[in-house]
């Protein structure tokens, strides 16, 4: 009686767990969301701030001095703004 009382409780929290987490969703996971599965043959770029590399079509861009860089967030695009207009700084 006791054993059949542990399986229910096991599978119960199993299906709780399952049902929990939800259905897989596409760029899901931690993070700001923003990486994309790359299409085949699409060209990665790196970001300059964190060295992430990610797929053009899904970066975020900025004209300096005449050359696009591409970043994998608002935050490294900040944060190279903001190192490029204090360059005496970190």
């Amino acid at each position: 009686m006791l054993l059949k009382l542990v399986i229910v409780v096991i599978v119960v929290y199993l299906l709780y767990k399952l049902l929990r987490k939800g259905p897989p969703q596409e760029g899901g996971g931690k993070g700001e969301g923003r990486y994309q599965k790359p299409a085949a043959g699409e060209d990665l770029v790196e970001d300059p701030v964190c060295h992430t590399y990610i797929p053009v079509s899904s970066a975020l861009k900025m004209n300096v001095d005449g050359q696009t860089v591409c970043f994998c967030s608002q935050k490294c695009l900040e944060t190279y703004a903001q190192e490029k207009n204090n360059p005496d700084r970190g």
